[in-house]
């Protein structure tokens, strides 16, 4: 009974300091904004916006005000920018004139109001007015002084020929009816004439504004480069004098993914002269041809590796999941987990291979086959261990820089093909330049 007694006591605390209280760690927590409104006024902020135009920071817009229409003034709900409606306008320019007004009150946005807010964090009080939102117009002053001119011009123009109509003779109402179907524009007919008009003062005004914009834009040239760096194909070396030098199997696979690919069992069977027995078409037929070449071989058992793992994930939606852990390490076989994980890490994202990495992956086992086969390759074994038809498979030799070609008649004495057959079956062959399919831009 003593001993269960003892044992039921507890154990007295440490107090020489050795073992510390915990301790939770105070969060400040956060703080409360106050938000105090301000009605404007006289004069209240504006949000301005100026689509198309890059207005110079040395503008200054001057204001005037006036009463808006349909208004009772005399109701006391109604704020200051109800009841006003205010211009900006500027000359400031030396070409332009600058004009800001207000967007109508009277379309669908007319209850939606605009606020200008300025926080302080120290205090965490929020200032908060109501602000104006109005819109920036730039017009070419040049322009208007002709616009105005051609329209007095026009104006008498058509006194005299109502004149004519009403109190002329026959001769000059015929004229006058001659002139007007056969009025000419003057500058479309020096434009058809080949001579190319003048730009005036406005004109250029509104080049200068556009070239402002415009300047930071990316060419054509430009646009079409960085849609080829990020087309799925591997990246190709376009300053090779030689075609062997356009895609290497180095560059393809990675020199240290490279070393750490093992062949001593496949070149243990063709010391034996035993074929080798896969699933992939392809790799069985260049098994023999490819001969002892270490560098070689490891590039058709990587090749395999890629076919098996895209055999062996299953489809879903637009994408592929991975292969089970068991089924990897069938597939991995005596390669070192090492050349899986660098796999992931430059096709797969979240163990998903999706439409672009899937592209990708075919488009490099593409390129190592133009290696493996002297750059005329035989499609239709790859085509069947892809699973893919005839016009998929020559769409990735194409990505690659290969051109597409009937099949000779000594590949197909030498497959044993019919004619029938072997037209339906092609041979894709990589030579310089390369030729890549173009991005299509629409025509202006």
């Amino acid at each position: 009974m003593t001993d269960k007694t003892e044992k039921a006591k507890k154990r007295k605390r440490q107090v020489d300091g050795s073992s510390k209280p915990s301790k939770r760690v105070a969060i400040e927590g956060d703080k409360q904004v106050k938000i105090a409104f301000q009605e404007a006024e006289k004069w209240a902020p504006v949000v301005a916006s100026s689509r198309g135009l890059a207005i110079p920071e040395s503008i200054s817009l001057q204001p005037f005000t006036q009463k808006r229409k349909n208004v009772v003034a005399s109701d006391p709900r109604r704020t200051t920018i109800a009841n006003t409606e205010l211009l900006l306008q500027s000359s400031a320019h030396h070409k332009l004139d600058y004009t800001a007004r207000e967007e109508s009150s009277d379309g669908p946005d007319a209850l939606l109001k605009h606020y200008v807010g300025i926080y302080d964090p120290e205090t965490g009080k929020m200032e908060v007015m109501e602000a104006r939102k109005m819109a920036v117009r730039g017009t070419v002053r040049a322009h208007q002084v002709a616009i105005e001119d051609l329209e007095v011009e026009l104006k008498s123009r058509d006194q005299r020929s109502q004149l004519g109509q009403t109190f002329g003779t026959k001769k000059s109402k015929k004229s006058i009816a001659s002139f007007t179907e056969n009025a000419i524009n003057p500058g479309h007919s020096r434009a058809a004439d080949g001579v190319p008009t003048k730009i005036g003062s406005g004109d250029k005004a509104i080049l200068e504004t556009i070239g402002t914009i415009t300047s930071t834009m990316a060419t054509k040239e430009q646009l079409a480069a960085e849609i080829e760096g990020h087309k799925p194909r591997p990246k190709a070396n376009l300053e090779a004098k030689d075609v062997k030098d356009v895609y290497t199997i180095e560059g393809l696979i990675g020199e240290n993914i490279l070393a750490l690919i093992p062949v001593k069992q496949w070149l243990e069977k063709k010391k034996a002269k035993q074929d080798l027995e896969c699933n992939s078409r392809y790799v069985a037929s260049k098994f023999v041809p490819v001969g002892v070449d270490t560098v070689k071989l490891k590039a058709l058992r990587y090749i395999l590796f890629l076919l098996e793992v895209l055999d062996k994930s299953t489809s879903k939606r637009a994408e592929k999941k991975l292969p089970r852990n068991d089924e990897v390490t069938s597939i991995l076989d005596d390669m070192p987990r090492s050349v899986w994980e660098d796999f992931k890490s430059r096709f797969t994202t979240a163990n998903m291979i999706s439409r672009f990495q899937y592209d990708l992956i075919v488009t490099h086992i593409c390129a190592l086959s133009c290696i493996l086969d002297a750059f005329d390759v035989y499609m239709y074994d790859l085509q069947e261990d892809l699973k893919l038809d005839a016009k998929k498979i020559e769409t990735y030799f194409r990505e690659v820089g290969a051109k597409t070609v009937a099949l000779p008649v000594a590949e197909q004495k030498r497959l044993g093909l019919s004619k029938v057959v072997a037209a339906q079956r092609k041979m894709a062959k990589l030579r310089l330049p390369l030729v890549f399919p173009t991005m299509s831009f629409a025509r202006k």
